[in-house]
């Protein structure tokens, strides 16, 4: 499922999705893939409009569509950008259209900016959050300073199904951008068990613990099993099989991707980790919060 036909690209004339059109007409070219731009006029900015100058909503909805094709037609022409397939312009809330545009395209990719006309100062913003937890089966959000060719990439494999899909994708990345790779693993020591504390109050040890030789072991055969998983992935490729421990997946994701200056991360939307769970939870808020980074997110075909 490596193969992009439709390219989905959300904008809202804001410097965050000024990068993501470039990064999807960039991504389409080299796909050869539709790329169909879609700009979503706020429902309740078209209400107050109308109720501001006491006409109906469904004028104000004529006027503001009309100004908003006009000015994303003179932006994408600045841009030198122009798509092969339809610009669209709707009223609606941003979200719910642009799930539901994805599905009338079958959209294989969804891109969007990491920061919105929000401008949020870290992190995602949160329509781009959403689109992170919602679309399927793939989601590219983009920082407002990247819409340059991708040079290093950081893949998080968890021996997963969906880790296929993530190699898949870092692997498209990489030869389209001729980028590094780090197939990442972060794990976690297995023989840290939970702390307990007697009666009296003292804190006890760990109750299972290893020898440094047990220990290098099994980081030498996580380390080779991480090696076969990505050795076709990795053919003709410059990239590294990597192992991080780490006390949390999110963390070490991005952690490594801030010591490394990746500027992409590809991870799957759920596996052995359950990230579909974090990016509800506060481990994939924190992640996000910290991405130093463009994201991009897969998930297994059954979700999209």
């Amino acid at each position: 499922m490596n193969k992009l036909d439709n390219i989905l690209v959300a904008v809202d004339f804001s410097t965050g999705s000024h990068a993501a059109l470039e990064q999807a007409a960039r991504i389409a070219a080299a796909c050869k893939a539709k790329l169909h731009v879609l700009h979503v006029v706020d429902q309740a900015s078209v209400t107050a409009l109308a109720r501001g100058h006491g006409s109906s909503f469904e004028i104000q909805a004529r006027i503001s569509c009309k100004g908003a094709s006009t000015a994303l037609l003179r932006w994408m022409a600045h841009t030198g950008i122009s798509p092969d397939g339809e610009v669209e312009i709707v009223v609606g809330t941003p979200v719910h259209e642009i799930l539901e545009w994805a599905g009338k395209l079958h959209a294989d990719l969804v891109v969007a900016g990491i920061a919105g006309a929000g401008n949020v100062p870290a992190g995602v913003g949160s329509i781009s959050g959403k689109l992170a937890r919602k679309v399927g089966p793939r989601v590219l959000l983009v920082r407002a300073d990247h819409s340059m060719p991708f040079r290093r990439i950081v893949a998080g494999i968890d021996f997963s199904d969906t880790a296929a899909e993530v190699m898949d994708q870092a692997r498209r990345m990489a030869l389209q951008d001729g980028a590094h790779v780090d197939f990442l693993h972060v794990w976690q020591d297995p023989w840290v068990a939970m702390m307990y504390t007697s009666p009296f109050g003292d804190v006890a040890a760990p109750v299972m613990a290893a020898t440094p030789e047990q220990r290098a072991e099994y980081i030498e055969n996580l380390h080779q099993e991480l090696r076969d998983c990505v050795k076709e992935a990795a053919q003709g490729l410059e990239s590294k099989a990597v192992l991080r421990e780490a006390g949390n997946y999110g963390d070490g994701i991005a952690a490594h991707a801030q010591e490394t200056g990746a500027d992409l991360i590809v991870v799957g939307a759920k596996g052995r980790t359950n990230l579909s769970y974090m990016l509800l939870g506060s481990t994939a808020e924190r992640l996000l919060i910290r991405l130093p980074c463009s994201l991009l997110v897969v998930k297994p075909d059954a979700q999209g």
